[in-house]
């Protein structure tokens, strides 16, 4: 009698364990958006783009013990030439600051950003290797500078084109310039306002790599 008793209640503590094992199992999975940082929540405190043109899946339980963490960068790409947005060591002689250039992929010129959302859903653009960040500049250059951003002209906001990150204008909030690739006879990465003569060379391709 004790050991049919006993065998009934292992059973219905295992139907329990199983039943809420199913029900965790479920709460697992969650919708997604994918952008420039990989899958990401859409209703979670997460500063990305606006849209959501693709969707993914998100797996909450899977276990994450002496998994090491890896850092996500972008690559920003010329849609135009192929060339890699990098940190060469290319100086402006008068402000001794480091300009912007265009590199072939595969390189290793130092061609890995991170995109950290800013004011207005616009972006700080920091070089993963030198710790730079990118400013506009007046005179149409882009420059790589030290230091914390201090004002707008460290920011660029970008527009998806058909709401694909593959296919991105980068504009400069503070003076309104789109950035555009020089051409492959030439390696820097300039600014202009009139779409209409370099609109091909202004798309960029921004994609995820690890650091």
């Amino acid at each position: 009698m004790f050991a049919a008793i006993l065998t009934a209640c292992v059973l219905v503590a295992s139907c329990t364990v199983d039943a809420s094992y199913i029900e965790d199992r479920r709460n697992c999975r969650t919708e997604g958006c994918v952008t420039q940082y990989g899958c990401v929540p859409r209703y979670a405190q997460y500063n990305t783009a606006v849209h959501c043109p693709q969707r993914c899946v998100i797996e909450r339980c899977r276990s994450i013990e002496n998994v090491p963490q890896r850092r996500i960068c972008q690559q920003i790409t010329s849609v135009a030439t192929g060339q890699l947005l990098a940190a060469q060591d290319n100086y402006d002689r008068r402000t001794n600051q480091r300009y912007a250039t265009l590199v072939s992929p595969n390189s290793g010129e130092r061609d890995r950003w991170s995109m950290t959302v800013g004011p207005g859903n616009n972006y700080y653009i920091q070089n993963s290797d030198t710790g730079e960040y990118l400013r506009a500049s007046d005179n149409n250059f882009l420059y790589l500078v030290a230091g914390r951003p201090t004002d707008e002209s460290y920011l660029f906001k970008p527009d998806l084109v058909q709401g694909s990150w593959s296919c991105v204008l980068l504009q400069s909030v503070c003076y309104r310039s789109f950035v555009y690739s020089e051409g492959s006879r030439n390696s820097f990465a300039l600014m202009a306002r009139d779409l209409d003569r370099c609109y091909r060379e202004s798309l960029w391709s921004i994609s995820s790599v690890n650091c």
